[in-house]
C-alpha cells in the first residue's frame, strides 16, 4: 500500500505494511512504524530533496560523497521513463537520457540532482529531480593471506583496513603485519597501497589505516619463520658427515 499526502509546497510518500495503522493529515505528520520503510519528498519553491528511512538507515545526503561503483536511484517527478537506477562507472560517471555522462564522483546526491535538474532545463519546465543512494554495486572486500579466515567479507561503509582484517578473524601467528598490501582498482588504474598495520594495531598509530572501499583486495604476508626442526635436523646431518669424514680419515 503506498499513502501519499501532502500540502501546498510539500509531499510525503511512503510504504506500509497493509492492516497497520497510519496518520496522515494535512501538515505531513505520519505514524511510522519501527518495520517501515519511508520515502520522503521535499520541495520548498526552489529546491527537491530526498530523505531515506528504512533498512538502509538514514543516508545524510549532505556528507556522503559519491565514488565509483556505487547504485543511484534517479526520479525526476512526473517523468517515469527518464527515472532509473543508474551505476557509477570506474571514471566516475553517470550516463543519463538526453544529457549523456554526467560526472558525479566526488558529489553529494543533493548536488548531484541539482545537477540532472540544471541540464533538463533545456527540455522540461522546472524540472524536479530526486537522487537516492541505493548502495555500491560491489558489496565485498577481499582479504587472503595470513589470516584466520581468508575470503570475502560484507562491505560496510566507514570500516577501515583494521576492522576488515578483525572481520577476517584477525591475523595468524605467522603473519607479517609490517607489509600488507591494498589493491584498488581506480578509474586510471590498479594501485597498490603498503601499510604498516603492525603499527596501527600494536602502537595504535593511526596513518594509514584508511577507510576501505567496496572491491578492495588486502593481502596479510607471511613472515620469515626459522624452523628449528629443521635446522636441528640439518645440523644433525652435518655433524654426522664430518664425523663419518674424520673416522674414514683416521683409518687410512
Amino acid at each position: 500500500m503506498v499513502l501519499s499526502c501532502g500540502s501546498n509546497g510539500g509531499g510525503f510518500s511512503y510504504t506500509k505494511i497493509p492492516s497497520q495503522p497510519y496518520l496522515c493529515s494535512i501538515d505531513a505528520q505520519i505514524l511510522i512504524w519501527a518495520i517501515d520503510n519511508l520515502i520522503v519528498f521535499v520541495y520548498n519553491g526552489s529546491m527537491f530533496m530526498t530523505i531515506l528511512f528504512g533498512l538502509l538507515g538514514t543516508i545524510d545526503s549532505t556528507v556522503y560523497r559519491i565514488e565509483s561503483g556505487d547504485v543511484l536511484e534517479v526520479v525526476v517527478l512526473g517523468q517515469e521513463e527518464l527515472s532509473r537506477d543508474l551505476l557509477v562507472m570506474h571514471n566516475g560517471n553517470i550516463t543519463f537520457p538526453l544529457i549523456g555522462d554526467i560526472k558525479v564522483a566526488g558529489l553529494t546526491t543533493n548536488e548531484v540532482a541539482d545537477t540532472i535538474a540544471s541540464l533538463l532545463r533545456k527540455y522540461f519546465v522546472q524540472p524536479l529531480v530526486s537522487v537516492i543512494l541505493k548502495g555500491p554495486s560491489i558489496s565485498t572486500v577481499a582479504i587472503y593471506g595470513e589470516v584466520v579466515r581468508p575470503g570475502t567479507v560484507q562491505y560496510q561503509r566507514g570500516l577501515r583496513i583494521s576492522d576488515y582484517v578483525a572481520l577476517a578473524g584477525g591475523p595468524t601467528e605467522r603473519a607479517n603485519l609490517r607489509k600488507v598490501k591494498v589493491v584498488r582498482n581506480t578509474g586510471s588504474g590498479v594501485k597498490v597501497y603498503n601499510v604498516n598495520l603492525d603499527a596501527i594495531l600494536k602502537k595504535g598509530i593511526e596513518k594509514g589505516n584508511f577507510e576501505l572501499k567496496a572491491g578492495d583486495w588486502v593481502y596479510v604476508g607471511r613472515r620469515f619463520m626459522i624452523n628449528w626442526g629443521t635446522v636441528l635436523q640439518f645440523a644433525t646431518l652435518t655433524l654426522s658427515a664430518i664425523n663419518l669424514y674424520v673416522t674414514i680419515e683416521r683409518l687410512k
